[in-house]
């Protein structure tokens, strides 16, 4: 992988990282994508060079929270 998709990968995961603990903490409320991206440090013209929608990050968010809580139990149960 060169360093821009590097780079890249690295923003995306930032973005879906605000967006999980912004919906943990204020519902789908919490997931306006100029105040998303604010929080991010990131501008909202590069939301659309990761996500088609604000759907598709709330989506990508849920799962991440889910695969997070997965392992959490996981990891309680050895």
């Amino acid at each position: 992988m060169g360093r821009s998709q590097a780079d890249k990968a690295e923003t995306h995961e930032k973005i879906v990282r605000t967006a999980a603990r912004r919906l943990r903490e204020e519902g789908l409320r919490g997931i306006g994508v100029a105040d998303l991206m604010k929080a991010a440090g990131l501008t909202v013209g590069g939301f659309y060079k990761h996500f088609g929608s604000r759907e598709d990050l709330v989506a990508e968010a849920l799962s991440s929270i889910e695969s997070a809580w997965g392992r959490a139990i996981a990891d309680g149960r050895k």
